[in-house]
């Protein structure tokens, strides 16, 4: 099965027709409720970047600067597995160019 939804190709592995390859943040509930389970615990898939777009400016708002920053720190390590901002270890800032 080939589809653009997330969401058709995980209830279409949760009815039992096949694997899926969906991010955790898709996935993590059927995990937690054992309606699917990983099979390639260790593979975690290609480095994809995440881009955050945004009208150049010299002078950023603050609720922008806030909100790449927010999303830079979620997806530091691994842009399928998002974490919560709290997950990170103490002092880690990751790094953020602005766009050009």
């Amino acid at each position: 099965l080939h589809a653009n939804s997330g969401e058709l190709l995980v209830a279409a592995a949760v009815a039992g027709m096949g694997i899926v390859f969906e991010p955790d943040f898709v996935v993590g509930p059927y995990l937690a409720r054992g309606e699917l389970r990983r099979v390639l615990p260790k593979y975690s898939g290609p480095k994809l970047d995440v881009w955050a777009v945004y009208p150049s400016r010299r002078h950023l708002s603050a609720k922008v600067r806030t909100f790449v920053d927010y999303l830079a720190e979620i997806f530091a390590t691994d842009p399928l597995r998002p974490r919560s901002p709290a997950g990170n270890a103490a002092g880690a800032r990751p790094q953020v160019e602005p766009a050009r």
